[in-house]
């Protein structure tokens, strides 16, 4: 459906019998309406908080419902911080339009014998380029309140081949050693979806096979709001969708 057939559809859904309550529906209102629809329709889909407990990537109508939104960015990891005597900290900004993670993955410098890097006027440390070769880390998430704990132990601390990353406002702190320093962040992610707007002429970027889903969605949230009696049964056939 484009972004017309949308309105129309959720207007004949509202108004089966002619009630004249769906005249009562601005353009404005139905997008307001079709965007926390696309919304809540993302955050079910990405997460288990559905009837089949399943998140995305776990079945095959999952990943479909939402493989549009997914983006893969090459970020480039700047220091941040000594944190301790044998740790420090880079960084990447997490693109403008991120909205879940699905992994990261880091290119990383590590140094082929035990000479230090040495450190630059602005406390970043530089590695010597004839002792360095770059290989590639599997990222692992790490809570806040966990991550100092797993940093002072030595079977769970951070390693090239598995640095430890916590989120950060809008930025990814990834914790390195005396070893190894990170280049860049290759991030696959969710990103936010583009507005829905009958004014702009803005369709639905996600699957076709979604819409439907969506303008249930849109209806049963308007007749609950109006409070009309057809809302229970509506939202008996809106919890059938998969």
């Amino acid at each position: 459906m484009n972004v017309q057939e949308m309105h129309l559809a959720i207007q004949q859904g509202v108004d089966k019998i002619n009630s004249l309550q769906a005249d009562l529906l601005l353009p404005e209102e139905i997008d307001l309406e079709l965007n926390k629809a696309q919304s809540k329709f993302i955050n079910l889909k990405y997460g288990i908080n559905n009837r089949y407990r399943k998140g995305f990537e776990q079945s095959q109508k999952r990943v479909d419902d939402l493989r549009v939104l997914v983006e893969e960015s090459t970020i480039t990891a700047t220091f941040k911080e000594q944190l301790t005597n044998t740790t420090w900290v880079d960084t990447i900004q997490l693109p403008d339009d991120y909205m879940y993670m699905l992994n990261a993955i880091s290119k990383v410098y590590i140094e082929d014998c035990v000479t230090l890097p040495y450190t630059d006027s602005t406390g970043t440390r530089i590695p010597d380029s004839a002792t360095v070769s770059s290989v590639f880390g599997i990222n692992k998430f790490i809570q806040q309140d966990d991550i100092f704990t797993l940093l002072l132990d030595p079977f769970n601390t951070t390693t090239y081949v598995k640095p430890l990353m916590t989120f950060r406002e809008d930025a990814i702190d990834i914790y390195t050693s005396d070893i190894f320093i990170i280049e860049e962040v290759k991030l696959t992610y969710l990103r936010e979806p583009t507005e829905i707007s009958l004014s702009l002429s803005d369709d639905c970027e996600l699957p076709i096979h979604t819409h439907n889903e969506i303008v249930d969605m849109v209806v049963a949230s308007i007749l609950e709001g109006i409070s009309d009696p057809r809302y229970k049964t509506h939202q008996i056939e809106v919890n059938k969708n998969e």
